[in-house]
């Protein structure tokens, strides 16, 4: 199948995309039912990590807390601009998308999502995982996937997209050069058929030549005779 790999690169963004939704706003719902109230925990591996509610009102580490309207806005614009650039590459690659740039649009997508839905219908974000041997801020499925889908989404602007675009442009070189080919193929056609169509007329041509250079010596030979004749039959009638 020619575009084989085209859909199989938006089937894995969406696939992902659906997964980490659900799974983020499930774990959300689920752990929450357990943590009634924000500040509680749940020990989940003592030392290593546990369950504690949050709400979270900013980003990262408290980051522009309250101010949840902007939050929003802003993921989306974020979100956008990603999705937009991925629909490009889609359409100018086709078969030859990148499955790591998928990967991580699907990431990126479902983690946003997940958040905007917190932000949007509850006006902050439900966190819950906490990393007990660091100091970390409390962050939920819809953060991890994000970060991963980041990372990947760096490694694949360093390493892969420079690598895309000299492929893209080699195969347009060799497009190009295969137009050339055929439009010099196609001028040499016209030239031939031009070289037949004027040979039978250039004969053409050289025969009304020759049959008018005829006429024009019998022309000159029928003048010639006429005073002849006509002294012939003056001559008898005097005789």
């Amino acid at each position: 199948m020619k575009n084989k790999r085209f859909i199989l690169s938006i089937s894995l963004a969406c696939g992902i995309f659906a997964f980490i939704l659900i799974f983020d706003l499930l774990s959300k719902h689920f752990i929450i039912q357990k943590l009634v109230l924000p500040g509680q925990s749940i020990d989940v591996i003592p030392g290593f990590f546990n369950f504690v509610y949050v709400q979270n009102t900013g980003a990262a580490w408290g980051v522009l807390a309250g101010r949840p309207v902007f939050l929003i806005i802003f993921s989306i614009i974020i979100l956008a601009i990603y999705l937009y650039f991925y629909a490009i590459r889609l359409k100018k690659l086709r078969n030859k998308t990148s499955i790591i740039l998928s990967i991580s649009v699907g990431l990126i997508a479902g983690g946003c999502i997940g958040n905007l839905v917190d932000r949007i219908f509850l006006g902050y974000v439900r966190d819950f995982i906490n990393l007990q041997f660091m100091d970390f801020p409390v962050f939920n499925i819809a953060d991890i996937a994000i970060t991963i889908g980041v990372i990947i989404m760096f490694v694949y602007f360093i390493f892969v997209y420079p690598k895309e675009d000299k492929k893209d442009d080699a195969t347009l070189k060799q497009i190009e050069s295969l137009k050339d080919m055929s439009e010099i193929e196609k001028l040499n056609k016209e030239i031939a058929e031009i070289d037949t169509y004027d040979k039978p007329k250039d004969n053409n041509d050289n025969s009304t030549k020759n049959a008018e250079s005829l006429q024009e010596k019998k022309v000159k030979t029928d003048k010639k005779a006429q005073p002849t004749d006509n002294l012939k039959s003056g001559d008898k009638d005097e005789g």
